[in-house]
C-alpha cells in the first residue's frame, strides 16, 4: 500500500508531462508552417471588446475576494485592493492560479492567512469546477464528428461528483481524525457561500469565452457554433495541463493549435487569438497590479 501511494503522484505526473510534451510537439509542427507576413489584423472592434472585457473579468474575480475578506472580517482593511493586486501577481508568477493566495495573505495578521489560503482554494476550486464541466460538456456535444468521444452520461455523473465534492467535501474532511483536517472542515463551513462564488465563476467564464471568440474575430475566424464549442474544450486541457510559471505561455498556445488544428482551423489566428487573451488577462494584468504594489510600498 506505502509503495502504491508512493508511486501514484509520480504517476500522474508522468502522464501529465506526456501530455504537455505531446501539445508542444504538434505546436511546433504546426507553427513551423507559419509565415507570420501573412497576418491579418480584420476587426478592430472586437479587439476593443476583448481589451474591455479585462476589467470584467477581474471585476468578478474581486467581487470572490470581497467575499473573503468579509468573511476573516477584514472588510474595511485599506490593503484589500494592494493585497488583491498582489495576488494577481502571484498568480502569474507561479504554476497555476491557486498561487494567488500567495500574494494576497503577505497582508494580514498571521492568524488569519489559513483561513485566505482555504477560502482562496474554494474560490479557485469553483473556477475549476466551471471549466472542467464545460469542457465536458463541450467535447460531447462534438458528437459523431469529435475525435474526443464523450458521452453525456459521463458529463452528468461527473458534474455530481463534482459538485458533491465542491459544496458537501467537508462532511468528508469531518471523518477524518486529525485535528488541522476537522479545523479545516469547520471553517468552511463557516466560509463564504460556495453557491455565489460558483455565479461569480460562471460569469467570468462566459467572460474567458467571449474574449476569445472576439480575438478569434480579430484574426479572420467567424463567430460559429463550432467555435463557440471548441473554446471550451481548449480551457478545459489548459486547466488540466501542468505549467511552470507566466500563466500557461506557450501551453495555453500549444493546447490551442493543437486542438483548432484537429478541427481544421488554420494556426496563425489561432496563436495570435490565444496569445491576445493571455497578454490581456494574465501580463498585463500583472504589469499593472506591479505598478499598483510598488506605488503603495
Amino acid at each position: 500500500m506505502i509503495k502504491t501511494n508512493y508511486f501514484r503522484p509520480k504517476l500522474v505526473l508522468f502522464l501529465k508531462g506526456i501530455l504537455f510534451c505531446l501539445f508542444i510537439y504538434l505546436f511546433v509542427s504546426r507553427a513551423e508552417k507559419i509565415h507570420f507576413s501573412e497576418i491579418q489584423f480584420e476587426n478592430f472592434w472586437a479587439f476593443s471588446g476583448c481589451f474591455l472585457l479585462t476589467p470584467v473579468n477581474w471585476f468578478f474575480e474581486w467581487l470572490k475576494w470581497k467575499l473573503i475578506v468579509e468573511k476573516i472580517d477584514e472588510e474595511n482593511n485599506p490593503s484589500n485592493f494592494i493585497a488583491f493586486a498582489s495576488g494577481a501577481i502571484s498568480s502569474f508568477l507561479t504554476p497555476s492560479l491557486s498561487g494567488n493566495f500567495l500574494g494576497r495573505m503577505l497582508y494580514y495578521d498571521k492568524s488569519k492567512r489559513w483561513k485566505i489560503i482555504v477560502f482562496s482554494t474554494i474560490a479557485n476550486f469553483s473556477q475549476f469546477l466551471v471549466a472542467v464541466v464545460f469542457g465536458f460538456l463541450a467535447l460531447s456535444l462534438l458528437g459523431n464528428s469529435s475525435l474526443f468521444q464523450v458521452n453525456i452520461f459521463f458529463v452528468l455523473i461527473l458534474f455530481i461528483l463534482l459538485t458533491f465534492l465542491y459544496f458537501f467535501g467537508e462532511l468528508i474532511f469531518a471523518q477524518i481524525p486529525i485535528n488541522q483536517i476537522q479545523l479545516v472542515s469547520n471553517l468552511i463551513n463557516k466560509g463564504p457561500s460556495r453557491l455565489l462564488f460558483l455565479v461569480i465563476s460562471l460569469l467570468r467564464y462566459v467572460v474567458f469565452v467571449s474574449q476569445y471568440v472576439l480575438a478569434l474575430n480579430v484574426f479572420g475566424i467567424e463567430l460559429a457554433f463550432e467555435v463557440v464549442n471548441v473554446i471550451p474544450i481548449v480551457f478545459l486541457f489548459i486547466t488540466l495541463t501542468p505549467s511552470l510559471f507566466f500563466g500557461k505561455i506557450i501551453v495555453r498556445e500549444s493546447i490551442a493549435v493543437a486542438i483548432f488544428g484537429l478541427m481544421g482551423y488554420a494556426t496563425l489566428p489561432v496563436i495570435l487569438a490565444s496569445f491576445t487573451t493571455w497578454f490581456f488577462n494574465l501580463f498585463l494584468t500583472a504589469m499593472i497590479s506591479l505598478f499598483i504594489v510598488k506605488k503603495s510600498s
